[in-house]
């Protein structure tokens, strides 16, 4: 998909699609959107996309109570034909648009607090041992994304849904197929059949699981609650169940493979953060920034909206905020490039969201990345990757590491 400039400055177009971008290093086509192009017009024709790079930008269509996650009477897109994928999408939380977004946001939310995060800090403590244990009991060598990202999550996980522990290896197998269902992108027929498969296994999965579980979770107590009173469908029930499942693993397995890989590679890092501990809040919004999880987002607006540089976008526009590109702009974050543990600001990312569709998880998300880099800095004077650079996953949204192999040494405690 190439990129029209709606401005007269020029710059080289930018192909979305390109693997070469998309499993590389985005930051100088970052900058360069920010600084030549920071709203751009999408020129497939049809309807109207446009993609915006700067954090001003990206911040303000975010928090815009009047972006909507779907066109404007209209509850998916088009190009997803009927079948279960398109029922997971109608009835996802992070999908939907008001009212029905708040509904089903009110239901969970009184779990996700703050303050109930805290209430799981002890579990994420012990899982990032018992997993770093684990990845290094045959030797100092271990995939930071499949034995240590990939494994973390699994206990809060599980006292949130109630999955049998036994469960994991099958439930996060699939889970990248599944992330196709927030392509900006159309998929085609062989995509949408796989992604079809992907949700109805997860679909049966939660149905089996809330019908034959004996001790519910509060989650389940809840959802289960709701849809006796009428207030959610079986649907909506399953979908959140998956939700719950979808982000808590994705986010937080891509951030700790993200801080094991800057620890490899920024020297002194891992250093600073075992000297002093108390850094370690402000370095994980740090990397929340330098490496989000998620790279972009998308809104369709209601109203129209003018950019910082003047440029007008429609209402009905659709818009892909550059979430990755926003969290480097220089004009909020000096040196974007250079990790920063100290720096001020850094928990301005856009990483967790803002406005209502502001992510759910984000304090638990915290406290699971808080406490893998405490046992990681606490643990190891030097960590290394083995067998040349990590490759990700090319994808504009979701860049995630495919695989970190790593050498870690002991240090001296």
């Amino acid at each position: 998909m190439e990129i029209l400039m709606s401005s007269p400055t020029p710059a080289p177009p930018v192909d979305l699609e390109d693997p070469a971008f998309l499993a590389g290093d985005r930051s100088t086509t970052y900058q360069r959107l920010r600084d030549d192009t920071p709203v751009l017009r999408l020129g497939d024709g049809g309807r109207e996309d446009w993609i915006v790079s700067r954090h001003a930008d990206v911040q303000a269509i975010m928090r815009n109570p009047g972006g909507r996650m779907q066109p404007l009477g209209i509850d998916a897109p088009p190009w997803l034909v009927d079948g279960p994928a398109l029922r997971r999408l109608r009835a996802n939380m992070a999908q939907t648009d008001q009212p029905v977004h708040r509904q089903l946001r009110g239901l969970v939310a009184p779990l996700f607090t703050g303050r109930q995060a805290e209430q799981l800090r002890n579990e994420a403590a012990a899982a990032a041992r018992r997993e770093l244990d684990a990845a290094r009991q045959d030797s100092g060598s271990f995939d930071a994304v499949a034995d240590l990202a990939a494994q973390v999550p699994k206990g809060v996980l599980r006292q949130l849904i109630g999955m049998p522990e036994q469960d994991w290896a099958m439930l996060i197998e699939t889970q990248l197929d599944f992330l196709m269902i927030f392509s900006p992108f159309p998929l085609d027929e062989t995509q949408q059949a796989r992604l079809n498969e992907v949700v109805s296994f997860y679909f049966t999965y939660f149905d089996d699981l809330l019908k034959n579980v004996t001790e519910p979770t509060e989650l389940a107590r809840r959802l289960l609650a709701a849809e006796r009173d009428g207030d959610l469908t079986h649907d909506q029930v399953l979908s959140i169940m998956h939700t719950v499942l979808d982000a808590g693993f994705e986010t937080t397995r891509t951030s700790i493979s993200n801080a094991v890989e800057l620890f490899a590679t920024v020297p002194g890092l891992l250093d600073e953060i075992r000297a002093d501990p108390d850094l370690i809040p402000g370095a994980v919004e740090e990397f929340l920034r330098a490496r989000p999880p998620l790279h972009a987002h998308q809104r369709y607006l209601v109203e129209d909206y003018t950019a910082l540089n003047g440029t007008t976008i429609p209402a009905g526009a659709h818009v892909l905020v550059l979430i990755g590109a926003a969290n480097t702009d220089e004009r909020v974050f000096p040196e974007p490039d250079r990790i920063d543990v100290r720096r001020e600001n850094a928990s301005r990312h856009m990483t967790f969201g803002g406005g209502l569709h502001h992510c759910l998880g984000a304090a638990l998300a915290r406290v699971q990345l808080q406490e893998t880099v405490a046992e990681l800095a606490r643990r190891f004077q030097r960590i290394d990757i083995e067998g040349g650079p990590a490759e990700r996953h090319p994808s504009l949204i979701f860049p995630s590491l495919a695989a970190l192999r790593v050498r870690a040494t002991e240090s001296d405690r």
